[in-house]
């Protein structure tokens, strides 16, 4: 049988962990806490574990696509430290970057939901009394809130959608 550190450097080989993943992963093959101890402060020491930078690149990657309350509860339950958390997310996100970003979206959205409208909603009978605008701002503001953006910064983009036709 491997031990814990050859384990651990297997998993981390195929992609970077967190503190807590890698602890976890190890529990989960059976070995004792004293050996996980002693193998997650070997790959600590040689740097192979770093939440801080792990949750720096974590929060770039995903800056294009999700809000900063979605990166929060992913870093979160990957079991970053949330002092962590809010230090990298105040260095990553903006605040008006985070308007723009749902801004841009939003009207991705808005083009793609307008031609399932024109193509097949319409015509369907649950759809037929609500007025085409009125359907878009709903499927899209419910898309908007899935991705983890405020509702106040919901609120400002489709008060901005009627213009977009």
């Amino acid at each position: 049988m491997k031990s814990a550190l050859d384990t651990a450097l297997i998993f981390l080989s195929k992609r970077a962990l967190t503190h807590y993943e890698l602890k976890m992963r190890l529990e989960k093959k059976g070995y004792a806490e004293d050996e996980i101890s002693e193998a997650m402060e070997r790959v600590e020491g040689w740097g192979y574990i770093n939440d801080q930078a792990y949750a720096l690149f974590f929060s770039q990657s995903k800056l294009s696509i999700w809000s900063r309350k979605r990166v929060q509860q992913e870093l979160l339950r990957r079991g970053i430290n949330s002092s962590i958390i809010e230090n990298v997310l105040d260095q990553v996100f903006k605040a008006e970057q985070e308007l723009s970003q749902c801004l841009n979206l939003a009207q991705k959205m808005w083009s793609q939901e307008a031609q399932r409208w024109e193509t097949s909603h319409q015509f369907k009978k649950t759809y037929a009394k609500i007025p085409r605008e009125l359907f878009l701002k709903q499927k899209i503001g419910q898309k908007l809130a899935q991705k983890g953006y405020p509702l106040y910064v919901i609120h400002q983009v489709l008060e901005e959608a009627s213009r977009w036709d």
